[in-house]
């Protein structure tokens, strides 16, 4: 029992590189900004509008009243400067103290904005990563852009919960497909719900898919045999994970050629994935004009 547990706890909490939180923090801050300006929008426009309030649970357990226009603007303002702060954070000059704060107002400032927003309408579950992530990469410590490849559980375990949410979100789409299908995935995947979608979403694209229902089973079977194996890429290495991850951003792009859905706060929870930590060494050695050389199948296993 021990061995196992140690054997948990370890994948849990693994030894990754640190440079990678601080890559991995700036994708985040960045889809941040755009998602309080772009996408989730609906807090900076509901101070006026408490009657349409419905916090959800974790807003209730925090008692949140109805937003106002002043706490949204605070809010709106938090999250941009600890945007900047993460990002400039990254760098090998800034004060560590920069980073620190700035993660710290960042988190607190983006959670209340998503409670808030996702009170007042529709819940949307590609927000649970990069919720998670924002408030687990608080606890990475110091980071920088050029920090190598050492690596520690500090920045481990963060990394290895956007990981695993990221991953939650397309396994737990099909368990949410089994409940609303009526405990039959079966029905799910040979009804009409594609053609549904297109016909509520109506492009030039999907205008060309809707009429054909062999077609668009075999889509809704691709899409939940492809989110049924979203664990698979915990076991994966290399470059099959590369192309596993290729894949879900494939995915990502059809739905949005299709149906106009981007998911975006999902998809750049795919960094947490990806090695950025050999971003700055492949950078110095093409300035350098080193020989470009193939990367070992050995050098890419925590890929």
């Amino acid at each position: 029992m021990a061995a196992g547990t140690r054997r948990v706890l370890s994948w849990l909490v693994p030894e990754l590189p640190r440079a990678r939180v601080a890559w991995v923090r700036a994708a985040l801050a960045v889809m941040t900004v755009l998602d309080v300006r772009f996408f989730l929008n609906a807090t900076g426009d509901r101070g006026g509008t408490p009657e349409l309030f419905q916090p959800v649970v974790l807003a209730q357990w925090l008692h949140l009243p109805p937003v106002t226009d002043a706490a949204a603007q605070v809010l709106f303002l938090g999250i941009h400067l600890g945007a900047l702060a993460l990002l400039l954070g990254g760098l090998a000059r800034v004060p560590a103290a920069v980073q620190h704060v700035g993660g710290a107002v960042h988190a607190l400032t983006y959670v209340l904005w998503v409670l808030w927003g996702m009170s007042y309408g529709y819940v949307s579950h590609d927000h649970m990563a990069i919720t998670i992530g924002v408030l687990v990469l608080v606890t990475a410590g110091t980071s920088r852009y050029g920090g190598g490849a050492a690596s520690d559980s500090t920045a481990g375990w963060p990394l290895r919960m956007i990981q695993v949410f990221t991953v939650l979100t397309y396994f737990g789409s099909v368990l949410a497909k089994y409940v609303f299908s009526g405990g039959s995935l079966l029905r799910w995947v040979s009804s009409g719900t594609l053609a549904w979608a297109f016909i509520r979403r109506p492009n030039a694209v999907n205008a060309h898919f809707v009429t054909h229902a062999v077609l668009l089973r075999c889509l809704q079977w691709g899409a939940v045999l492809l989110e049924a194996a979203s664990p698979l890429v915990f076991v994966l290495r290399g470059r099959w994970l590369a192309l596993a991850i290729a894949s879900f951003l494939s995915f990502h792009l059809a739905t949005f050629a299709l149906l106009g859905i981007h998911f975006l706060p999902t998809v750049v929870c795919w960094s947490a994935f990806v090695p950025w930590e050999r971003l700055p060494g492949w950078w110095r050695s093409r300035r350098a004009g080193a020989p470009r050389q193939r990367p070992r199948v050995a050098e890419l296993s925590n890929f």
